[in-house]
């Protein structure tokens, strides 16, 4: 009789654990769910910026798939900033975030960037205090998105920077036309966007060899020193290599070959997202083909003013002949990697 009653409470016992867990695990899906939905709100939140005029969405539109459209940045003054916005989406296969810095590696870390950077300034936030000052005259009840997302209404930086991470994190593109051939659905792509993809993927073009992987970009993070994701594309060559307005690599590692390195881009939604480069000194694709078929781009008057000739140029820009036709078949390829799901889920936008 002992041993029955023993297993009932171990069983019982057993079971309340359990319940235990599952309520646990709903709690935390709750959590994680709130947090999302905090980070929503705070993406779109112009009172993060000193001003109360620009917002995380202000340079990360939806409808560019998080870009925003312009050669470069605007900050909270209307000035012009010296790089281009950045598309945001499949994040969590970036192994570093910015144009040139191969330090920022976590994605609530590099929210700190736009929010409180001094050069270039983006949004001057001030302080956390300052931010909890103007949150607290928002019609959004943030104390109440708060608790929901971290147990108390406290406003602190590490839950903005977390928040913001979360949400990040939901910008998720693989349902373009391209992801539903390889899927299975073969008349997602037309014969003219094969060929496209067929030199995409071709050694004679090379595009793979910056921009690999599931991602386009990177090469996917297999490369074990992340300075390799960083590349000279001989897309200017000055007296100092590349402008004194925007060194690269090299305002980070101080290392001469890293002068003029940015790193490569997904190509995902390439379609959405121009001007193209760092500087944003492009705004169409074939015009990008046009610069890596020639192996440099000519910016001022002379061989020095030729970045096919930058001695820091990568190794891999070596140019290739491709015809007309064949570039607009790889443009055709390239607007194929556009999810348009991204650019129209209603959960991604500004919270009604």
């Amino acid at each position: 009789m002992w041993r029955e009653r023993y297993w009932l409470v171990v069983i019982g016992f057993g079971s309340c654990l359990g319940l235990l867990a599952m309520s646990l695990v709903w709690h935390q899906d709750q959590m994680t769910s709130a947090k999302i939905e905090l980070g929503r709100h705070l993406f779109y939140e112009t009172r993060l910026s000193q001003t109360n005029q620009i917002a995380c969405a202000s340079c990360h539109q939806q409808m560019f798939a998080f870009s925003d459209g312009r050669q470069t940045s605007v900050n909270v003054h209307g000035e012009k900033g010296r790089r281009n916005a950045s598309a945001l989406f499949n994040l969590a296969q970036n192994t570093s975030f910015t144009w040139a810095n191969p330090l920022q590696t976590e994605l609530a870390f590099q929210a700190l960037i736009p929010l409180f950077g001094d050069d270039p300034i983006e949004m001057a936030a001030a302080g956390v205090a300052q931010i909890r000052q103007r949150l607290a005259g928002a019609s959004i009840d943030y104390p109440a998105l708060f608790r929901s997302a971290f147990g108390s209404d406290e406003i602190n930086l590490a839950r903005i920077t977390a928040a913001l991470a979360a949400f990040q994190g939901q910008l998720i593109a693989k349902d373009s036309r391209y992801d539903r051939y390889l899927a299975g659905q073969l008349d997602a792509l037309t014969e003219f966007e094969l060929a496209g993809l067929a030199l995409f993927e071709s050694e004679r073009l090379g595009c793979r060899q910056c921009h690999g992987g599931d991602n386009f970009n990177q090469f996917s993070g297999k490369r074990s020193n992340p300075e390799d994701n960083f590349h000279n594309t001989g897309l200017y060559y000055t007296e100092t290599g590349y402008p004194n307005s925007d060194l690269g690599l090299y305002e980070v590692t101080f290392d001469a070959a890293d002068n003029g390195k940015f790193k490569s881009p997904s190509l995902r939604n390439v379609g959405v997202s121009a001007p193209y480069m760092h500087d944003g000194s492009m705004r169409y694709l074939a015009q990008v083909i046009d610069h890596y078929a020639r192996g440099g781009s000519v910016n001022l008057s002379g061989r020095m003013g030729d970045g096919k000739f930058n001695p820091n140029k990568s190794e891999l820009i070596k140019g290739f002949m491709i015809t007309e036709q064949e570039t607009n078949q790889l443009v055709a390829f390239l607007m194929s990697l556009t999810d348009e799901t991204l650019l129209s889920d209603p959960n991604l936008a500004k919270p009604e």
